[in-house]
């Protein structure tokens, strides 16, 4: 199996290198985000094994996508020890494990057999069929196979448009304001999370709605796909 590590102390780092490489893992390695992100992009890990906390910015805003986008990737993360409400985000945007720093080299060991134990084990699931839909910005139609399936408003659309262009990052209540602001009408946080909420709605109404909007806290909204299977194109 092949573990990711991606740690910025280097004394820790090569720690962590050396005792998971003792285990059989095929390790690579790396002290940055933005490092991780381009092995990502070329080579899958097995197994994600990554402080929360790194030079250029945090892997919790990541989490979601990355579950996203690597669905059978395994996801441990190390955390702050005292911050409680960071573990509890971090497993609910899709990490499998997170681990409360200072840990020991031991913890990490059992945490990462447990987890290849479990991924070994899961049953394989056929892939599905790819479904595709199609987002009309002008017209504020969501449709799928060419039948229209949800009707926006200009404004829903806006907000809905802005979350499809930016797949992989959150959208922030300071650009949706940039966008939706227009003539003498103001939009405040609670206007926007309003706006938000009732994109939301409709798309719940769905009965298999192809995207959910998530709330990534201190970030904005991001725009999460059902699954890997669907293809949600963009039109002007």
């Amino acid at each position: 199996m092949k573990v990711l590590i991606v740690e910025s102390d280097l004394e820790w780092r090569n720690s962590l290198n050396a005792h998971v490489g003792e285990l059989g893992y095929e390790i690579s390695v790396c002290s940055a985000l933005g490092q991780a992100r381009d092995i990502l992009r070329s080579r899958q890990p097995d197994i994600l094994l990554s402080d929360v906390g790194l030079p250029d910015g945090s892997l919790m805003p990541e989490l979601a996508s990355l579950r996203q986008h690597f669905p059978s990737m395994g996801i441990i993360v190390l955390t702050a020890a005292s911050r409680s409400e960071e573990r509890v985000r971090c497993m609910s945007d899709g990490a499998d494990y997170t681990l409360a720093k200072p840990v020991k080299l031991d913890e990490v060991s059992a945490t990462l057999t447990a987890l290849a134990r479990r991924m070994k084990t899961a049953p394989h699931q056929s892939s599905p069929q790819s479904e595709t839909w199609a987002f009309h910005r002008r017209s504020g139609r969501l449709s799928r196979n060419g039948a229209v399936a949800l009707q926006f408003t200009d404004k829903e659309s806006t907000a809905l448009a802005a979350l499809l262009q930016s797949p992989n990052y959150p959208v922030s209540h300071g650009q949706l304001f940039d966008l939706l602001r227009s003539g003498g009408e103001e939009y405040d946080a609670h206007r926007i999370d309003a706006l938000i909420y009732r994109v939301r709605q409709k798309l719940r109404s769905l009965p298999e709605s192809p995207m959910q909007i998530r709330n990534i806290y201190g970030e904005g909204f991001l725009m999460l796909r059902r699954s890997s299977s669907v293809d949600i194109v963009l039109e002007s």
